[in-house]
């Protein structure tokens, strides 16, 4: 038996406490180091009396094609060539990458934000409609998808792009392994289209683009509806934007999608941003298999909708879903800190319908993301912006924070930012401000007082008072911030050709007491970290994958552009890609963890 001692330093160590074991490779390429937020393990101990021998577990080597013994690095099985190390096992790919637990998978659900603005704005048309597909494995991965449970032709609709460049070329077969593909997912009916085209906010595919699906439904209220069933042979990266196609779209949202093998039973709603005269805060909950109960506890009065029946505040009252099934939500009042408990694994969608940023800003944009389920939210993140659209490091980026239990306090390194709560009850949500450039840390006092923290841009325009007016530059987001227990230290994913400004954001977490290299493929091992905070914990960097619709920062190992891009350490770090151009903006992580950090259940079993 291993020593055990508490900790809430959240750094890398050599050994932890897992609920699931040791975790291993995050792609073929390297592994991700399992941390954890409150114990860990002194496999430093000796054997003396007083002090038990090391716990030697097995993981993951870097490569992920072999286990190795953790104390002595020596090889204890080799996988077979059609098999890859996950969970310390040698498993089937899509096997591996459930056991890992991270956003790497085989099986995505997803669906476009059509949200209805309010009774006095026509509702948003349904645009194009794409996601990028990163294959993440060693062998080629084929793609399938499925809507209403009926397979989807294609062969039309994916399409490669090279390096810098936003030219699509048709593609047919399987994804290589480590590439890339645009998949259009769906587009209005040629009719509708046709009645669209002064539309403001209908962006249509690009020429020669034949989505899988195409719609007449237009932006709804609170109804029910149906998602697409993404599925591949091969573990990928899976990001969603609505609409493709750049500055044109106006209002652009994108999210990193999460696998159903990391979905859970206890959910948490976060709404995208507070209600306003063009739109109201949204919400989706998706089902992957029949026969599913969704019981929601609302925090305000759930409205009736198309379908649905709402109910009072602070009662639960159940819904029925089917696969592939989604319950929307589109109502005034904000929904943040509504419990969702579900009897089968579910996950949360979280939104706006046009979203203003601050409150006072002229224009409004969608926002929408996928929310970790409350098991894997955290107790300690990062807080650092993008590069400042006008070189200002003090630009305002919004926060905000959502408690998930009573008596939670918050400590800040450097500092409390302005504004910034210290305590929060349950399913409370908190919104301050900080300078892009001034980067602090947040925790609470342990793993059982978890937060879930979201970082925004504001309008383009400003709000005449605090935001700045950036000259068309950007516009309203909304991103997740990852915790620090779920970095990892690899991750692929892909930067959007059709914005001018693409800027990624990494932070490193130290390991075994020092911070190691983060390399990513354009640039080689990055230099220029800068301290967070005082404590010495985590460093950030910024590289500009593109800049003016040019290439972007450029270093002896390459120039960084637009397209696929690939990292990795042997330390655990995250990286944000944010991009922008006039009036329009998206973000997402590039990839995350999903441990099961939080050990206390959501809601008491009775």
């Amino acid at each position: 038996m291993s020593r055990v001692r508490i900790s809430r330093c959240g750094v890398a160590v050599v050994l932890v406490v897992a609920t699931g074991g040791m975790y291993a490779c995050a792609e073929n390429r390297a592994r991700f180091e399992q941390r954890n937020e409150t114990f860990e393990v002194d496999a430093g101990a000796g054997t003396t009396d007083d002090t038990d021998p090391p716990d030697c577990r097995h993981q993951c080597s870097l490569d992920g094609r072999s286990i190795i013994d953790t104390c002595t690095d020596t090889i204890v099985e080799t996988c077979k060539p059609d098999h890859v190390c996950g969970g310390a096992a040698c498993l089937a790919p899509c096997e591996a990458a459930a056991a890992d637990r991270h956003s790497n998978g085989c099986e995505f659900y997803v669906q476009a934000p059509l949200f209805r603005q309010n009774n006095y704005s026509p509702p948003i048309p349904p645009s194009c409609f794409a996601t990028y597909v990163v294959n993440t494995s060693n062998q080629p991965a084929e793609i399938s998808l499925e809507l209403e449970g009926k397979t989807l032709d294609v062969s039309k609709s994916l399409f490669r792009t090279t390096p810098g460049s936003a030219e699509l070329i048709p593609h047919t077969g399987p994804v290589a392994p480590g590439e890339s593909m645009i998949l259009f997912l769906s587009d209005a009916t040629p009719e509708l289209a046709s009645s669209l085209k002064s539309h403001l906010y209908y962006v249509a595919c690009p020429s020669g683009v034949v989505p899988a699906a195409t719609t007449d439904r237009l932006g709804g209220a609170t109804q029910r509806g149906s998602s697409f069933r993404l599925s591949t042979t091969m573990p990928v990266s899976l990001t969603s934007i609505y609409p493709y196609g750049g500055a044109k779209s106006t209002i652009p949202a994108a999210t990193l999608l999460l696998p159903v093998a990391t979905w859970a039973k206890e959910n948490i709603i976060v709404n995208g941003w507070e209600m306003n005269v063009y739109g109201g805060p949204s919400a989706q909950i998706v089902a992957a298999e029949d026969d599913t109960e969704v019981t929601i506890i609302p925090r305000r009065n759930l409205q009736n909708g198309v379908g649905i029946t709402g109910g009072r505040a602070h009662q639960p009252i159940s819904y029925r879903l089917d696969r592939g099934q989604h319950l929307q939500f589109v109502q005034d009042e904000e929904l943040t800190g509504s419990i969702v408990t579900s009897t089968k694994p579910t996950t949360v969608f979280g939104g706006h319908a046009c979203g203003r940023v601050p409150a006072m800003a002229p224009a409004c944009d969608v926002l929408m993301q996928q929310i970790p389920a409350f098991e894997q939210w955290g107790s300690e993140h990062v807080g650092v912006g993008y590069r400042p659209r006008a070189g200002n490091e003090h630009e305002m980026v919004p926060y905000r924070i959502v408690a998930a239990s009573d008596g939670t306090r918050l400590d800040y390194d450097p500092a409390v930012p302005p504004g910034a709560p210290t305590t929060m009850n349950a399913g409370e949500v908190a919104t301050f401000s900080s300078g892009t450039g001034d980067a602090f840390v947040v925790r609470t006092q342990d793993v059982d007082h978890p937060i879930y923290v979201a970082a925004y841009m504001t309008g383009a325009d400003g709000d005449g008072r605090e935001a700045k007016n950036y000259g068309g530059r950007g516009d309203a987001e909304f991103v997740n911030v990852v915790p620090t227990g779920q970095y990892l230290n690899s991750y692929s994913f892909y930067a959007d050709p059709t914005y001018a400004e693409t800027s990624l954001v990494i932070v490193r977490a130290k390991s075994r007491g020092v911070f190691r290299d983060v390399w990513l493929e354009c640039a080689g091992n990055l230099t220029g970290f800068k301290p967070v905070g005082t404590r010495g914990e985590y460093e950030y960097v910024r590289v500009d994958l593109s800049r003016e619709r040019g290439s972007g920062d450029k270093f002896d190992a390459g120039v960084c552009q637009y397209g696929v891009q690939r990292m990795r350490s042997e330390g655990p770090f995250t990286a944000t890609i944010w991009g922008w151009d006039q009036y329009a903006s998206y973000a997402y992580p590039g990839g995350m963890a999903q441990r099961k950090l939080v050990k206390k259940p959501l809601v008491p079993v009775h």
